[in-house]
């Protein structure tokens, strides 16, 4: 039919004239959730006598956050820094303060406004997957993979050729990208996990370096929002120091894939969606409930993953999109604090001392107690 598009809508082609369009978002977990937040509205109240900000996002729902508007303040502020490329951005948010007084609420609360944010088309976040594998070999009854860490698929895009040069160039010519356009595209850019940059070479290697048919082995696809999955928004809560392992976090080797892959070096033997990292890390929330309570060396994995942003097995990398709160109440938090050997780790995490709220106005607002 005349005039009709004939772009696969599953193609990268397609996903990358979407963005340009503004139909699709190509944005990290921080700016996600900032513009999640400012877009709900904000408000300059008045709170015993103290002017501050109330932001529309949290009230919303029978059952929602009531009071809390120093800690409110002070996670939009850290969210905000982060999505401007500050220091945040290297950093963890810690609710600290006794049992019982809404930690853990307003997390899961802020992760199902989320969920609820990313369903709306435009902001929904996708990945890709490498399919025809049979005509690379190796593979076994492996017939697609898809990226662990649900990368983006302008990440993808951003290394198509080798060089910055030539993918930027590409760009411009097929997207009609303007330099400035480009510009703030790249400011995004990181590099493609270890299997996804393992299989495009040999994908690159088998299509000789034809863009055109590199680009039939992959294949874009939403990221499943199911909360019970742990995508998107995913809980880590402390174990007990002898079940935990940093296994739980990262993943491990999968025996099951070895019996397919044969080769030993592809970095696609490590399973990362068997830890709770990789599947929140295409710009998902990751909750770790009771940080502090996690031993020793489990806290020393999340400091590397708060600083690196990346999962690390074996050498191999994975740059991960999270952003990463957590909850600790006060009695571990001063007991983590009295080590000072654990220093670094505190120093990664903006601390936020949640109060009991005790004001009975305010809970009996609407005459239901939220707490």
């Amino acid at each position: 039919m005349a005039g009709k598009s004939t772009v696969n809508p599953k193609s990268l082609i397609h996903h990358v004239e979407e963005v340009k369009k503004g139909k699709r978002a190509f944005q990290d977990a921080f700016q996600g959730v900032a513009r999640m937040i400012l877009e709900a509205g904000v408000r300059k109240i008045t709170v015993k006598g103290r002017t501050t900000y109330q932001f529309d996002i949290f009230s919303q729902g029978k059952k929602h956050l009531v009071g809390m508007y120093d800690e409110i303040n002070s996670f939009v502020s850290f969210v905000k820094d982060a999505s401007e490329g500050g220091s945040s951005r290297e950093m963890a948010f810690v609710l600290v303060g006794e049992p019982g007084n809404g930690k853990t609420f307003f997390v899961e609360y802020l992760c199902a406004r989320y969920r609820d944010f990313l369903s709306i088309p435009q902001n929904r976040k996708y990945t890709f997957r490498f399919t025809n594998l049979n005509q690379l070999g190796g593979y076994g009854k492996i017939e697609f993979i898809e990226s662990q860490t649900y990368e983006d698929p302008m990440i993808l895009a951003m290394s198509l050729y080798e060089t910055r040069e030539k993918t930027q160039e590409f760009l411009a010519q097929k997207f009609k990208y303007t330099d400035e356009q480009i510009e703030a595209l790249y400011e995004k850019y990181r590099p493609l996990g270890a299997c996804s940059a393992y299989i495009f070479n040999q994908i690159r290697e088998c299509a000789d370096n034809d863009i055109a048919k590199m680009l039939s082995f992959i294949e874009i696809t939403p990221v499943p929002l199911i909360e019970s999955l742990g995508t998107i928004t995913g809980k880590y809560p402390a174990k007990d120091k002898i079940t935990s392992s940093a296994v739980d976090l990262m993943g491990e080797e999968s025996i099951q894939r070895l019996l397919h892959i044969s080769d030993s070096n592809n970095p696609y033997r490590f399973d990362l969606r068997r830890g709770a990292l990789a599947r929140v890390a295409g710009g998902g929330i990751h909750f770790s409930d009771e940080i502090y309570k996690n031993k020793k060396d489990l806290v020393q994995v999340y400091l590397g993953v708060i600083q690196n942003r990346m999962i690390e097995l074996d050498g191999f990398k994975w740059p991960i999109d999270t952003l990463i709160i957590a909850t600790s109440n006060n009695s571990e938090f001063d007991t983590f604090l009295s080590e000072k050997e654990e220093a670094p780790i505190v120093d990664r995490c903006r601390i936020c001392y949640v109060a009991h709220n005790t004001d009975y106005k305010i809970q009996n607002f609407d005459g239901v107690c939220h707490w």
